[in-house]
């Protein structure tokens, strides 16, 4: 029997798969979210233990359900911020701290910019920081970016996964300082 500090991605796949029909009978979520949802936690971890984790902010009904148990809710996809104080400082620095834009004319220009560069981020940054993370870990995964999407593939432990698929979805943006926040 493995230790019980044995990262759950090293336990062979029948024990992952039943712990995960364990944890069904006792919590009511069925096998195959919960191993979606430890690709969308460890997803997260890798980016957020990365060197531009402190400039990420972790946003939307995912962040309310995981980080502020506010909602109960299932994540398809994680939704990112990263500070645009940190991602642009260039366009950040004639507008000032607060980033806020005073036409509608230079916030068409700023989200061009922005929506480039980020799909270069995602794809030289971000797409090699994660696939290295969770190889590190033991997780196989197939990535691909798309424009200001990263996608992580895995192959499913369970045949019926119905309508949800096994990917993680994490879409960047970087438009907003991600203000009000906390670690």
């Amino acid at each position: 029997m493995p230790a019980r500090d044995t990262p759950f991605q090293s336990l062979p796949t029948d024990v992952r798969r039943r712990t995960l029909e364990r944890a069904e009978s006792s919590g009511g979520v069925l096998p195959h979210l919960l191993e979606k949802d430890v690709w969308v936690v460890e997803a997260l971890r890798v980016l957020f233990e990365s060197p531009v984790g402190g400039d990420l902010i972790f946003k939307g009904g995912t962040s309310l359900s995981k980080a502020w148990q506010a909602i109960r809710r299932f994540s398809e996809d994680i939704d990112i911020a990263y500070d645009i104080r940190a991602f642009a400082p260039d366009l950040v620095g004639a507008v000032g701290e607060e980033a806020l834009l005073p036409t509608r004319s230079q916030e068409k220009r700023w989200t061009k910019a922005i929506r480039n560069r980020l799909a270069a981020w995602v794809r030289d940054q971000a797409l090699p920081t994660v696939e290295r993370g969770l190889a590190g870990d033991g997780f196989a995964a197939r990535l691909r970016a798309e424009g200001e999407r990263l996608y992580v593939d895995y192959d499913p432990m369970f045949d019926d996964y119905g309508v949800v698929l096994p990917t993680v979805i994490a879409e960047f943006g970087a438009r907003a300082t991600g203000e009000p926040r906390e670690p």
